[in-house]
């Protein structure tokens, strides 16, 4: 058995980089090592793991079955190398962290500096994302997501839900009226996020004992959070929109709350997730708890809300 760990994890490089080649430059060897070593593989397991063309390769059913494996095998050994480094408490190496792309550019990439300052051994790579994502196979240590689409076979720890308020400009409102009922939002252009696996148009509220379900409609469908506040904040319809997405646009008045005693109760929270393991990482363990002192018990883009979402109670 032990003779298979070295091919296994030149294999699993190979399968990670797409290539021979790049395979071989990352772990500092020949290419005809790696190819040798890949071929033995094979033939020691008597499978075919890599279907080869003259320009790239792909893997088989067998390989990508070792593949997921081997990226396991190679990240328990990097976490038992970094538990011996870390005996003194101190975070170092390489931290891969993928994060939603909206939520990463306004409140986490300004935050980092901070975290880099208190960690400066600490090499940080960071992946803003917009797409479903495989943490394995993305060789990411983890991933920060409000996707609720959550990849398998993972830990996801939440950190925060979100809160949702229902908004529309004045010139909107003006001309289309504003909504009593949630119910009445049917004859209003709403604005609906679609995504690649996810569309957002049913609408939940509740007051009190009443929650419904809105299904609604409009002309204007887009895969962009950000985007569906810009086509708010120019007048095209009412949008359900996450509140971290705000800056000041309320306090200003260039978007204006609608129905603000009802409970917007869409189910999105911040997770931390990453792959399933005995013992988490120090420096996985270290931006986790990083971000939630920076999100705090009470979101800091929340608090202009506070006396809005006093009214839904």
């Amino acid at each position: 058995m032990l003779e298979l760990l070295e091919p296994i994890a030149i294999f699993t490089h190979v399968a990670r980089a797409g290539s021979f080649s790049s395979a071989a430059r990352k772990l500092g060897i020949s290419k005809s090592k790696v190819s040798t070593q890949v071929a033995d593989l094979e033939h020691k397991l008597g499978v075919q793991l890599i279907q080869r063309t003259t320009r790239s390769l792909s893997l088989t059913e067998a390989g990508q079955l070792l593949y997921t494996q081997g990226e396991e095998l190679l990240r328990d050994a990097e976490q038992a190398v970094a538990s011996v480094h870390n005996l003194n408490d101190a975070t170092r190496g390489v931290l891969k962290v993928g994060i939603s792309q909206s939520f990463g550019t306004m409140h986490l990439i300004p935050a980092l500096p901070d975290f880099m300052a208190k960690h400066p051994e600490l090499e940080l790579q960071v992946s803003l994302l917009d797409h479903k994502v495989d943490v394995v196979s993305e060789g990411l240590d983890l991933l920060l997501t409000m996707s609720e689409q959550l990849p398998l076979g993972m830990v996801a720890r939440p950190l925060m839900k979100c809160q949702f308020l229902l908004l529309a400009s004045p010139d909107y409102v003006e001309k289309h009226g504003y909504p009593e009922r949630p119910e009445q939002l049917v004859d209003h252009n709403c604005l609906v996020y679609q995504g690649e696996w996810h569309e957002h148009s049913v609408w939940q509220f509740k007051k009190e004992d009443d929650y419904c379900e809105i299904g609604v409609s409009g002309n204007f469908r887009v895969d962009n959070a950000p985007a569906l506040k810009s086509a708010a904040i120019s007048g095209l319809g009412v949008v359900y929109l996450a509140s971290y997405l705000l800056e000041d646009e309320v306090a200003k008045g260039t978007l204006v709350p609608l129905l603000p005693e009802w409970q917007l109760t869409h189910h999105l929270p911040l997770q931390a997730v990453y792959p399933r393991r005995k013992h988490l990482a120090p420096k996985v363990s270290a931006f986790i708890d990083f971000i939630k002192g920076h999100i705090g018990a009470s979101p800091y883009w929340d608090r202009p809300y506070e006396s809005l979402y006093a009214k839904r109670k």
